[in-house]
């Protein structure tokens, strides 16, 4: 299929309280909808279509750039409801908060911290697929090495693991953008590319905000955050189109994965 899935994690600011330090819902959704913002102008200057997993939070106190998510073309899908106190209850609820604030349908879901999450509960509530999988090692968050690369189905749902370098399971994920130079990132997308016919990788709004006044914040979180990540963002979407790469939301990338499999 040769396509690019970009896609974003629209949740309250909670990074601080994994540090130790408390950080109010209506301060965390605010620093999240300046990055939103930024994030929404560089698509539509660039023309690109992306999903945005939401958190029922985030829809709730700011249904307004929910609905612009929409009116711009691109998709809303579902990412919990409380970022930083996830609950079982969470796969129904979202869906419910994030298609009546959107306006529309939610098919996706992204369990937040990629922590594991009931398949059988996604496919009761209607979720077409699921991108809850990094197939690497995070210590102290999971351990997926001998996970698919590649889409696999669990109970009906279509898993879509995010990419990882082709040679050792390197997340390809937010914070390799953060540390990595930006050539160097893109030539990884495009080898993930060649081996798995796509490339999917995830950013959260609050990466493009200025993080330095958060002093808990880690250092090399912070690197090359705010506008410095807004600019490091555009020049891989530039390097992807000019090599040909086309962007698609997740739900047109599904669309087409069952097509494909109903003419093996």
């Amino acid at each position: 299929m040769k396509k690019v899935l970009l896609s974003f994690d629209i949740e309250e600011f909670d990074l601080p309280k994994e540090h130790g330090a408390e950080i109010s819902l209506d301060e965390g959704v605010k620093v999240s909808a300046e990055g939103l913002e930024k994030i929404l102008e560089l698509c539509k200057k660039r023309e690109v279509k992306a999903t945005f997993f939401c958190t029922g939070n985030f829809a709730l106190k700011r249904p307004d750039l929910i609905r612009q998510i929409v009116k711009d073309g691109h998709e809303v899908a579902c990412h919990g409801v409380d970022h930083f106190n996830p609950k079982s209850t969470d796969v129904v609820e979202s869906k419910k908060i994030v298609e009546k604030v959107a306006g529309a349908k939610a098919v996706g879901y992204r369990q937040p911290r990629m922590s594991p999450i009931d398949y059988k509960e996604l496919s009761k509530c209607g979720y077409k697929y699921d991108s809850s999988v990094n197939p690497a090692f995070i210590p102290g968050r999971y351990n997926h090495l001998n996970t698919p690369r590649t889409p696999f189905m669990r109970e009906d749902v279509l898993e879509i693991p995010t990419s990882v370098a082709t040679f050792v399971r390197v997340p390809l994920f937010w914070l390799a953008l953060h540390l990595f130079p930006v050539r160097m990132y893109v030539r990884m997308a495009k080898m993930s590319i060649k081996k798995t016919g796509y490339f999917t990788t995830y950013f959260h709004p609050w990466e493009f905000v200025k993080l330095n006044g958060f002093m808990n914040v880690p250092k090399y979180i912070k690197r090359n955050s705010g506008d410095k990540l807004v600019r490091r963002l555009e020049q891989v979407i530039i390097s992807l189109k000019q090599s040909g790469y086309d962007f698609a939301t997740y739900d047109e990338f599904v669309e087409k994965y069952y097509s494909a499999e109903d003419k093996k």
